[in-house]
Parts: C-alpha cells; structure tokens; sequence
C-alpha cells in the first residue's frame, strides 16, 4: 500500500458537518419537507441520504482513507475514498462534488463521475447515534497519483492506493481497519 499524509490541505474546516441541516426522508427514499440538524437525526434515528465514492486511478487501484480520530462516525478506520451526507436541498450529485472539494481537494471539472446505485443502510453506532440512511454511490476512473491528493486533515487523517481485489478481501476480513459497512456495496461495485 502506497500512503500519504503529507498533502494536506490548509484551512480545512470541520464546523459544516455540526451545522448542516440534513433533509428527513420517509421509507422509499422522499423528502418529508422536515429537515434536522446532522446531530439531531443521527440521535434520533431519522432516514435520510448520503454519498459514498469509490475513486479509482488509472490502474484500477482504489483511494482508501483513514477517517479522521476526532469523527463520530467510524473515527480511526479505513473507509472508501469519500462518504459525506446530503444536505437540506442538496442533490446528490451537488452533495458528491462539495465533499471531493472539502474532503480531498479535488476539482471534479475533468472527472468523470457515473452513479451506480443506491441502496437503504441502517446501522445502529451507538444509542445516540443511529445512522439510517440512503446510499448514493458513485464510482470514478480517473488519471491521478497519491500525490495530488490533499486531504482534510479535520476529516481524513491518511490516505491510500490498493488493487480493487485488496480491498476486496478487506471488506470479508473482520480482522481489517476497513469499516464494516461496505459489505452490501462491494460486490456492485466490482
């Protein structure tokens, strides 16, 4: 695995994700018209949608990061190459370049994004944080190297390349850094 935690990006600020608002979702996935602080609906186990972005370069490898230790959602672990909640208004596709631009730094202009799928995910984190919400993903090949990736540090704390069939054997293996909720996912994704 190729790692760096040199390229972070200066200014990161984490201050968005505690006041954003985040639209409440009924059972199939539609705006009720409610929306919650991202606090509030994570305490009370309210549905709502979120992003997730398996970013490839040019050799198939995919982006991996080690979640920032100072999150409430899965701080420490490894995760997929970005993740992030929509927010109250937002399209998924807004929400899907805001958080390349906050999280990594990327500028999506060249990138080729496609959406693959979405799917419903409820896991309970903790009693007060219950995360039920939509999954949008997203998948991109584009020509990049670890280098050019500049991460917040508030949000990412490292960054890595691996072989799609590495991260592959990461998700089955309960023993890995990876978080565990990308069993579901995985095999569309491939």
């Amino acid at each position: 695995m190729t790692t760096n935690i040199i390229n972070k990006f200066p200014g990161g600020d984490n201050d968005h994700h505690a006041e954003a608002f985040i639209d409440v979702l009924d059972d199939y996935g539609i705006r009720t018209g409610e929306s919650m602080s991202r606090n509030k609906i994570h305490e009370l186990g309210k549905i709502h949608r979120a992003v997730h972005l398996y970013l490839f370069d040019k050799s198939n490898h995919l982006l991996l990061q080690r979640r920032s230790y100072a999150l409430d959602h899965y701080p420490g672990v490894l995760s997929i190459s970005l993740t992030g909640h929509i927010d109250a208004g937002e399209s998924s596709s807004e929400a899907l370049y805001r958080e390349l631009k906050e999280e990594l730094n990327f500028n999506s202009n060249h990138m080729k994004i496609e959406f693959l799928f979405s799917f419903r995910q409820d896991v309970v984190i903790s009693p007060r944080n219950i995360d039920r919400q939509f999954n949008d993903v997203y998948a991109c090949w584009h020509d990049f190297s670890i280098q050019d990736v500049m991460f917040n540090p508030n949000e990412v704390c490292e960054v890595t390349l691996v072989p799609f069939s590495v991260f592959q054997s990461m998700v089955y293996d309960p023993t890995s850094d990876l978080s565990h909720v990308y069993k579901r996912a995985c095999a569309d994704v491939a």
